[in-house]
């Protein structure tokens, strides 16, 4: 599907951007049960249409050519292709779980550059033309873990989706669940679709487990949720919060307010006193006119691409001419990009590795929890480097 960034009802008060679009791209699961993560897309749309209502690039609009990959991992590599056809000069908050190594591999091939990117697989921190200011799903996991860890709880339960891109998890957790003196007992995979989740329940209680680490997507983390809560499990839970929006949490009851959360930028709900840089967010969300982007309905994700539009149009504005090879050339110099104060100023090229993941330029990550309303966020992020 392609799309450009005119349909936006924000005021552009004049300076709406009208000169030759730059194709911008996104490869992303929307139609893929169990690893959708489709407000991650509508972020992106919305996040362009209120970047080129302010003028774009220097009077540029962006153009995005956006591609459901629906979770398959030959369709994510027919989505590099249509990538490397457009012409693209970067793809802005990609996520291709199901063919890493492949899609990458094309991309930086044909010298385009992934920015914002969430990393799910070695391919993706190994990388030259990567480049996030996020940890990424698969390091907020390891924040999870530190979460459990430090409140006690040492035998922990992995739930997962039930699919073969999933399946890897386990290996890359289990080092640093080890390292940490804690101990995977259990796995559970959630199969998309299942209608009787107490017997995932029963599952994630067994051999003594103290805690759950639950990798899974908005969807299946709210289904299994709703299950625990109505069960009254006694196990301890530390979450991605980009899991639940405000609106979910707040139909989970003490599930909701006893559980902990992990992210690496802040929930959208938290305070704008805290961080400012929401209030911008926020609008350009409004302004979409989308009622998944509203408050109340946003998890987090949208803030991915947000903030990857926000440090494409900082590197691109400063380019003398906007290519796939002088976007790749000015992320691999530019230095202390404005983040908006949602994650620390970023320096793309910064790179040091944690653990085995090898390029990571931002080791930050939020705790969180939720007082009943709203999602409470720690100002302070903590460095899964442990420094």
């Amino acid at each position: 599907m392609s799309g450009c960034g005119g349909n936006s009802d924000a005021e552009s008060d004049g300076t709406a951007a009208s000169g030759v679009p730059i194709k911008v791209g996104q490869i992303i699961p929307i139609e893929a049960p169990g690893i959708s993560v489709a407000s991650q897309a509508q972020g992106l749309t919305a996040s362009i249409d209120a970047f080129n209502a302010r003028g774009g690039v220097n009077g540029r609009p962006l153009q995005l050519v956006q591609c459901d990959s629906v979770g398959d991992p030959n369709k994510e590599l027919d989505c590099a292709d249509k990538m490397i056809a457009e012409g693209v000069v970067a793809t802005l908050a990609d996520f291709t779980p199901a063919s890493p190594e492949a899609v990458s591999e094309k991309l930086a091939s044909a010298g385009i550059p992934r920015i914002g990117m969430n990393p799910m697989n070695i391919a993706d921190f190994t990388a030259l033309n990567v480049y996030t200011p996020f940890a990424g799903s698969l390091l907020t996991l390891f924040g999870t873990v530190d979460t459990l860890v430090s409140h006690g709880k040492t035998k922990l339960t992995l739930m997962r989706p039930d699919l073969p891109v999933a399946a890897m998890l386990i290996q890359f957790l289990n080092p640093y669940v080890t390292s940490h003196g804690a101990e995977i007992v259990n796995e559970v995979a959630v199969g998309a679709g299942a209608t009787d989740y107490t017997q995932f329940v029963a599952a994630a209680e067994r051999n003594d487990a103290q805690g759950v680490i639950m990798a899974l997507t908005p969807t299946e983390s709210n289904q299994v949720a709703e299950a625990f809560n109505q069960l009254g499990s006694k196990l301890s839970f530390a979450l991605a919060a980009t899991g639940f929006t405000q609106a979910d949490l707040q139909n989970l009851g003490s599930f909701a307010t006893t559980s902990v959360y992990t992210s690496p930028v802040p929930a959208p709900s938290s305070s704008t006193d805290d961080f400012p840089g929401l209030k911008d967010f926020l609008a350009d969300m409004e302004r979409s006119g989308e009622k998944d982007l509203e408050h109340e309905n946003l998890d987090g994700t949208e803030i991915f691409s947000w903030l990857s539009v926000r440090a494409f149009g900082e590197v691109a504005g400063g380019l003398d001419t906007i290519s796939a090879n002088s976007v790749a050339q000015g992320f691999m110099t530019a230095q202390d990009l404005d983040m908006a104060g949602l994650v620390p100023a970023w320096t793309p090229n910064a790179v040091q590795p944690i653990g085995i993941f090898q390029r990571v330029s931002n080791p930050m990550m939020y705790t969180m929890t939720f007082d009943g309303d709203v999602v409470v966020t720690n100002p302070t992020q903590y460095n899964l480097r442990g420094q």
